[in-house]
């Protein structure tokens, strides 16, 4: 490997450079230097990365004499395409599949943009042109609502549900929505229309709106964009990353828009599912209201981390779904802080003591059939569930409740800020949260911190101060 160094000189500057291996045939160390002396003109940052490639055509020219092969010489007609797909590698193999999946999408309009460009020649005025693109990037919204001949065209054409199904692919549950009148999308609306032989114009009212792409999707663009050529700064193919806030404009940071339910909400929601006849759907919200877990946290539980005694519930593990992965996996928690060890309330217990009991039965009637995982929360026949199981269940418990139409997520938020108004350690919530840092409860939830904190000045106020009776 090649190495250099600047050193000094009276009236200039050289670089000693160095290359050090071991021949093969006779494990000898081969040690061979020379200098380089850099232009007067060039600064600093031009003469290392001159200097670095000289090294490297050093290094190339000894190795080829020794061993009869070369070493690997950088591609520096790479493109920022290449780049990116390179990063995706690293991704792949350091990070989560979900980290990985969507980081295949952000690389989709990196490509799109700049993916052409030799990354030696991309500017910081290039990339400023490509978030500026990004920023007034529209997409296209379709609201697509059956008209009342859809009905007609599916009679006429003689053909029951299940045989538009079987025989020309379409699917059944898009169709029942669509002929109870509610959204569907044009890939739906394109085949069916297709089949029966009629344009979609004559079946559907289409209405288009254009609408900006959501503040987040765009810093995931750009942040993924940073990583790249942070990639490509160390391996000297470019001079710095012109894709860091030194060099273009981000823009305003997204705000985290959280939502959740107030004290009052959440009380209602716990009413509701009190009364709710599905067991198993009814003590995964349960868990996610009363424990603030992540979603993939509850489909990853098994009934080794409830400590019906002790009260406790331990965090282990995540379950995860990908197309990529093949389906349902495991995986470990989303930081070292994620695992966790939690005291559950005693309604909490009797819950999941009555699920277990309901739990057990279903085993038992599918005998050989069932898959034992021993997972909480599993599919009818064992299999672990996909977390997106639990937002449906969810979502199936709001429809009617006259609550908010929130996400799994909101319950975790209503957990910890509920927890936060009740006047709970800061530090307890980031542990019961999985936070590695009490700095990310605080920064995230720092409104209702204040808001707390403001209370409890009151409070004292009262207590030292109190306020005279009206009379």
């Amino acid at each position: 490997m090649a190495t250099f160094r600047k050193r000094k000189l009276k009236n200039s500057v050289v670089y000693d450079i160095q290359v050090k291996f071991k021949e093969p045939n006779t494990n000898q160390t081969i040690v061979k230097t020379t200098v380089w002396h850099p232009e007067h003109k060039m600064t600093d940052r031009q003469a290392e990365r001159e200097c670095a490639l000289f090294a490297q055509k050093f290094e190339n020219d000894i190795r080829q004499l020794y061993t009869g092969s070369a070493a690997d010489v950088p591609d520096y007609n790479i493109t920022v395409g290449q780049m990116a797909d390179k990063w995706l590698e690293r991704v792949h193999k350091d990070f989560s599949i979900a980290y990985y999946e969507r980081g295949i999408k952000t690389v989709e309009w990196i490509k799109r943009y700049i993916g052409g460009y030799k990354i030696r020649e991309v500017t910081p005025y290039v990339i400023q042109n490509f978030y500026d693109k990004l920023d007034r990037e529209k997409r296209v919204i379709y609201t697509i609502t059956a008209k009342p001949s859809l009905r007609e065209a599916i009679d006429n054409f003689g053909h029951t549900r299940r045989e538009l199904s079987a025989d020309y692919g379409i699917n059944v549950a898009s169709l029942v929505i669509a002929l109870q009148g509610k959204n569907v999308g044009m890939e739906f609306a394109s085949s069916i229309s297709s089949v029966l032989g009629v344009k979609p114009e004559k079946l559907f009212n289409i209405k288009r709106t254009e609408q900006n792409y959501a503040a987040e999707t765009i810093a995931k663009i750009k942040r993924a964009n940073r990583c790249i050529f942070a990639m490509a700064k160390r391996q000297r193919l470019v001079d710095d990353n012109y894709a860091s806030a030194d060099y273009v404009s981000y823009g305003k940071k997204p705000k985290r828009d959280i939502k959740y339910l107030d004290d009052e909400q959440a009380k209602e929601l716990f009413r509701v599912l009190m009364d709710y006849d599905d067991i198993r759907a009814k003590t995964a919200i349960l868990v996610a209201l009363l424990t603030g877990l992540r979603r993939g946290e509850i489909a990853g539980l098994e009934w080794k981390d409830i400590n019906f005694e002790r009260h406790t519930l331990t965090v282990n593990r995540t379950g995860c779904y990908s197309k990529i992965a093949g389906g349902i996996f495991t995986k470990e928690p989303k930081t070292e802080g994620s695992i966790r060890k939690i005291t559950i309330s005693e309604i909490l217990v009797q819950t999941l003591m009555e699920y277990k009991v309901w739990y057990d039965e279903q085993r038992a009637n599918w005998g050989d059939r069932w898959i034992d995982s021993d997972r909480l929360f599993v599919q009818e026949y064992g299999k672990p569930i996909n977390p997106e199981t639990v937002h449906y269940w969810l979502k199936k418990i709001l429809k009617n409740s006259g609550l908010p139409d929130v996400t799994l997520h909101s319950l975790r938020h209503t957990n910890i800020t509920l927890q936060i108004a009740a006047g709970v350690p800061l530090t307890t919530v980031a542990g019961r949260a999985g936070h590695s840092r009490v700095s990310t409860t605080s920064d995230i939830y720092s409104h209702f911190i204040k808001t707390s904190d403001e209370a409890a000045a009151e409070a004292l106020e009262d207590i030292f101060l109190p306020r005279v009776a009206k009379g």
